[in-house]
């Protein structure tokens, strides 16, 4: 009986082609988990962050002056942000023996809306895997970035602050004029008005790309609260990559919501291109999967550093609660 058929037919599915519980690397991961997100995705990335990095972006504010004779001499003050952005490895590995595994495919390929043809699987072994793996993988890291605590008890969330911890510890960041403890139907427009409002006139100047963000719970109850009021022009939310995104009425800034943020009663002023996200260098990155012949298991694993910063608080804004 050749090797690759004992292998099969001792494992359920055929890992022939898989290294003996050697790296077998896979193209990095930053791709699949950055660029597919529908929130990492539309932060300023920085790759190659190995540590601690300085964000040192320039913001200057210079005179305009009639030019007189030869020597115009200039006149204006710099300011460099000098704030770190800090990247953290981060692993994430599951193993599988023979059973496992064969209890498990019909749940990983259920995830990913993947059916099997009579008993063939729809895709590479390895693929399937790589495909679950970085599907658990975005949620996890999405979190992270959003609700990240060092002080957590949450073993997913301990490993660095995350945006909405910086966000409201940073006494730069402006906050609402009313306060709002709890987003309702009967007040949610209305604290996301005010979010807007406060958002600083040089960030539309300046053309940088700002959002609202908040919980799908929060974005329901300011739809609610401007539909009931305006039943001839109502507001229709749109679906998007398992988030609610619409116009806030009146004003047309976006009102994004997050899972990570429901129920959170926040709604938060983003701009995005000062929202910073740290990952590894791509080839420093990796994703395995592993086969153990001897012990007949399966391990996919990768790894990787990710972290999160933003600079000149004074342009966020947050409720007052």
């Amino acid at each position: 009986m050749s090797l690759k058929r004992t292998l099969k037919e001792k494992f359920g599915y055929d890992v022939s082609g898989l290294d003996n519980w050697k790296d077998n690397t896979l193209p990095n991961i930053t791709a699949d988990l950055v660029e597919t997100s529908n929130f990492l995705s539309t932060l300023t990335l920085e790759e190659g962050v190995k540590g601690t990095r300085e964000i040192a972006l320039l913001e200057a504010d210079i005179a305009l002056k009639a030019k007189a004779n030869c020597a115009p001499s200039p006149d204006g003050s710099t300011i460099l942000t000098g704030v770190d952005l800090t990247t953290k490895p981060l692993y994430m590995g599951i193993e599988f023996c023979n059973e496992d595994l064969n209890k498990k495919m019909t749940q990983v390929l259920n995830a990913l809306g993947m059916k099997m043809q009579e008993g063939q699987l729809p895709a590479p072994l390895e693929t399937i895997l790589m495909a679950y793996l970085t599907k658990v993988l975005q949620k996890k890291s999405n979190r992270l970035v959003w609700l990240g605590d060092t002080t957590s008890l949450n073993p997913d969330l301990v490993h660095f602050n995350g945006l909405v911890k910086l966000l409201k510890t940073n006494v730069d960041v402006l906050e609402t004029p009313t306060v709002f403890a709890t987003i309702t139907s009967s007040n949610g427009y209305s604290a996301a008005k005010e979010v807007y409002k406060t958002i600083p006139a040089e960030v539309f100047d300046g053309q940088i790309p700002v959002a609202l963000y908040t919980g799908r719970t929060e974005a329901l109850a300011i739809l609610e609260q401007y539909n009931v009021a305006n039943p001839y022009s109502t507001v229709l939310p749109t679906e998007v990559g398992g988030s609610l995104e619409f116009p806030l009425p009146l004003f047309g800034i976006m009102v994004k919501t997050d899972p990570a943020l429901n129920g959170l009663n926040e709604i938060f002023a983003l701009p995005l291109s000062l929202t910073f996200l740290g990952v590894d260098s791509r080839e420093d990155e990796n994703f395995d999967i592993k086969f153990d012949s001897y012990n007949e298991k399966l391990k996919a694993e990768t790894s990787f550093r990710l972290g999160t910063q933003i600079v000149w608080g004074k342009y966020f804004v947050r409720l007052n609660k």
